[in-house]
Order: C-alpha cells, then structure tokens, then sequence
C-alpha cells in the first residue's frame, strides 16, 4: 500500500489503531471457528478421496458448514470494523477461486490416495492448502476492494490515506447505476473511484463515515466544497 505522496504509508494515529484492534478482536472467535472449519473439511475430505468412510464424510460436511458459518459471521461482525466496496461480481470471483482451489486440493488427495502416499506428505499437502486458500482471499481482496473505510482512514483502490490527512469525503453519481466515491485529502489531488450502485449501501457509507471519520468530517457532493459552495 502507498500512500498520497507515493511514499510509504504514514503512520496512524495510535489510538485508531487501539480503537480498530478492539473491534477486530470482537471478530477473532468467528475467525478461529472458520479456519478450524476449512482444516477439518480439508483433511476429512482427504480422508474421504483417500479411503472412504462414513464418519469421514460426516466430518467433512460439518467442517464445511462450520467454515461456512463462521465465514458469514466474520463478515458480519467485520462490518464494525470496516466498510468497503468491492468490483461488481467480487464475491462469484471469489467463489469460483476458492471452488478451483478445491478441486485441485481434492484432485491431488485421490492422487495421493491412489499411490497410498506416505503420512508426512499428506499433511504438507492439507497445510499447503490451507495456506494457499488464506494467500489467495488476501490477493483477492487487494486486488477487488475498490474503497474502504476503517479507523485509520479512507484507501480508494491501492491508495490509503490517513484520517488526519482527509479534508472530507465525496459521493456523486456518474452515470446510469454507478457513483462515484472520493477523498479529497490536504494539499493534493482528490482520489476518485467509480462504482456500481449495486454494490454500494448508501446508510451503510454514511453509517460507516459516522463511526469511523473524526468528528466533522463531511460526506458530500463532489460540486460543493466543505463549506457548501460550488467548487472551482
């Protein structure tokens, strides 16, 4: 990430940073409960492609729903933490990643079944998929989040800018179905991304810029500067 002068991010305020990890601890449990999920489903599910068994099965699809569960309420909860806005279709994208992954996984275990590969080699490959699952939603979300809102300020695309740093926030539409969202930082250019309205909550932008800009901080058309007047 970089930030307005190109340069490294500066660093944030201390407390927004104390006051983001106590709403991310509020997420940890339904982390932990989705990562536990994802492990047992992976390494039932070999059990299952390697040698078939019914309490095998029976372990798979209950990692499968816990991983599920705890994903939704990750994301649910995570909502007091952030707030973004993805490219349209972020989530089918994700879906069909994590579907490849998956497949390979399984596909490589009946390999691996096949041949009756040693213990040793069967855990590397649950590890390495489990590790390959967390790299690949990091990589999507970085590469799908097109503006976010949290504690420590404002990233529109691959730039973030402190709170500090941000003179108001801007919402215009653009076109049939799309809206475009800024931030208009101190002593440079205003960072603008358009979206699709379909993936955008209006209360939920104005929820978010409530909770997490510093008091004063403005959300308003682009055409108006903070004091009400047209801009140049």
């Amino acid at each position: 990430m970089r930030n307005i002068d190109g340069g490294f991010l500066a660093a944030p305020d201390q407390a927004a940073l104390d006051r983001r990890e106590r709403e991310v601890r509020k997420g940890k449990l339904a982390l932990v409960l989705t990562v536990a999920g994802g492990v047992v489903a992976l390494a039932a599910g070999y059990q299952v492609f390697a040698d078939f068994s019914p309490g095998a099965l029976v372990a798979t699809l209950a990692g499968l729903a816990a991983a599920f569960g705890g994903g939704a309420l990750t994301k649910h909860l995570m909502r007091a933490v952030r707030f973004r806005v993805h490219k349209p279709n972020a989530g089918l994208v994700g879906a069909a990643k994590l579907t490849g992954l998956l497949i390979a996984f399984f596909g490589i275990a009946a390999l691996l079944g096949s041949i009756d590969a040693p213990g040793p080699l069967r855990i590397v490959l649950i590890a390495g998929g489990v590790g390959a699952i967390a790299y690949v939603k990091a990589l999507h979300d970085q590469q799908w989040v097109l503006f976010e809102l949290d504690a420590v300020g404002v990233r529109v695309e691959r730039t973030i800018v402190p709170w500090r740093d941000v003179t108001r926030l801007t919402t215009d539409p653009v076109g049939p179905g799309m809206t475009r969202l800024g931030a208009v930082p101190v002593n440079a250019a205003p960072l603008y991304v358009a979206v699709q309205d379909s993936e955008l909550d209006q209360r939920l932008l104005a929820a978010a810029v409530g909770r997490f800009a510093p008091q004063g901080t403005l959300l308003a058309s682009a055409a108006q500067d903070s004091l009400g007047n047209p801009a140049s």
